[in-house]
């Protein structure tokens, strides 16, 4: 029999092994100057993009496991912004280009799919990338630092991309989210193990200080997805888990003591009550866990929330004749300067991690991609909630539904977290959410399948 070596079940067996030779080759020039842990990612880089090869489902599993259970790696220190690096930074990378080898293999696989959020994703990086470039040119930014975290935006929409390109059927997407569920499970455990310590909550491999910020946004994120899809009529399994998740989540999400998190899960809340059909329900919950928080009353929340209001004091900045606490008034102090700064550079701005460190994403993004990247920004928030909406309106099937409604609630919520948060840009936030939005934006295009009568 004759064999034709062009042929996709050939070709892959081939570069995969061409891979092992060259990269084994690689790995012995390198092993021998570098720590045993470069050496063991390196290892794991090479295993992870053959698996990924094969089949990418794997490797998405795996980076999902990654993104609240992976370590960070300091690169390097800059002026303003640390140079850090996780785990899942080089997953996705290997994943992503993994996936590009596989399309070029396979020439039925598209490259990029259409999806509503494209053009104006395209816009969004182009304006980020000239903004960025003329920054370097007038010496406004460090090339490195700035080329780093130009990388890290796109590498968002790579993973939105990549999903919406892999997913085709509804048992991927409840492999997915099942997945995304044990983790957070996992994490929220780990989370409840800290709150005897006294000290914020936050999520594992966090370094010294840890970002309870960041892990109260995530934890909104994936409660909104659960309340969401246990609204639906899914089965009484799925709900029982979805209230054990549920349940997890609310003590390390309160002990976090992030206030913009509090702020967030409220308008999570209110919009949930306003899109879902069990309205009471909500209410009712919303009530209970009101009087329920007044009569057990934790110290720790409490005295976070009462030290936001502080007494009159002429070094303390005030908000309709409120005195907010010094950490606030640092804040408003630094939007000042970052307005200013932005002032000088209206239109394109500073580029990205062209200023100081700002904790707040619209100024920010105001202060380093000017005017038009800004609005380039505004606009695809817009239009990541104007289409999960369409999407939600034309969904029959209750798990979409569900997983829809609380994508819409949990993405609102991050809107509010990013007023004294840079969310949009934080990796352990960024990854679930734009995994998710491809599963979203992709919905309407697959066909229907017979429902499982477990599920």
């Amino acid at each position: 029999m004759r064999i034709n070596l062009r042929e996709p079940r050939y070709i892959v067996p081939i570069i995969s092994i061409l891979a092992v030779v060259i990269l084994g080759v690689l790995l012995g020039q390198v092993i021998s100057g570098f720590s045993y842990k470069i050496s063991l990612i390196l290892v794991l880089g090479v295993a992870i993009f053959l698996v990924t090869l094969i089949n990418i489902d794997a490797g998405l599993f795996i980076l999902i496991l990654s993104m609240l259970l992976s370590p960070e790696i300091m690169l390097g220190r800059v002026p303003g912004r640390d140079v850090v690096v996780r785990i899942d930074d080089f997953l996705l990378a290997i994943i992503t280009f993994a996936w590009l080898a596989k399309t070029a293999i396979y020439k039925k696989l598209a490259l990029f799919i259409k999806t509503p959020l494209n053009k104006i994703i395209s816009l969004y990086i182009f304006l980020c990338l000239i903004s960025t470039l003329r920054g370097m040119a007038l010496g406004y930014l460090v090339p490195a630092k700035g080329l780093f975290y130009l990388a890290r935006y796109v590498e968002y929409f790579l993973l939105y991309i990549l999903v919406a390109n892999q997913i085709h059927s509804r048992k991927q997407i409840r492999f997915f989210l099942a997945v995304f569920f044990i983790v957070c499970a996992l994490v929220s455990v780990y989370g409840m193990l800290q709150i005897p310590s006294g000290e914020r909550v936050s999520a594992p491999f966090e370094g010294k200080g840890g970002e309870p910020n960041t892990f109260g946004g995530y934890l909104l994120f994936i409660l909104c997805l659960a309340i969401g899809i246990y609204l639906q009529d899914v089965s009484p399994r799925m709900k029982m888990g979805l209230l054990v998740l549920s349940a997890l989540i609310i003590f390390p999400f309160f002990y976090t003591l992030s206030r913009a998190s509090y702020m967030g899960i409220i308008f999570s809340f209110l919009a949930m009550i306003v899109l879902s059909k069990k309205k009471f329900l909500l209410v009712s919950v919303m009530t209970a866990l009101i009087i329920a928080g007044i009569m057990v009353k934790p110290e720790a929340v409490f005295s976070r929330v009462e030290y936001t209001f502080q007494k009159k004091q002429a070094d303390l900045a005030k908000i309709f004749n409120i005195y907010l606490d010094p950490s606030s008034t640092a804040r408003i102090v630094s939007w000042e300067q970052s307005f200013q700064i932005w002032k000088k550079n209206p239109l394109l701005g500073r580029g990205v991690a062209g200023t100081r460190f700002i904790d707040g994403q619209y100024i920010l993004f105001l202060s380093e991609l000017g005017i038009l990247g800004f609005l380039a920004f505004l606009w695809l928030l817009w239009a990541v909630l104007k289409h999960s909406l369409d999407v939600r309106r034309k969904m029959e099937d209750e798990l979409y539904k569900g997983l829809t409604l609380g994508f819409i609630t949990g993405f609102i919520g991050l809107i509010i977290h990013a007023v004294t948060a840079n969310t949009f840009i934080l990796i352990r936030i960024m990854e679930p959410f734009w995994f998710i939005a491809g599963i979203i934006m992709i919905l309407p295009t697959l066909k229907e399948e017979p429902l499982e009568t477990n599920l």
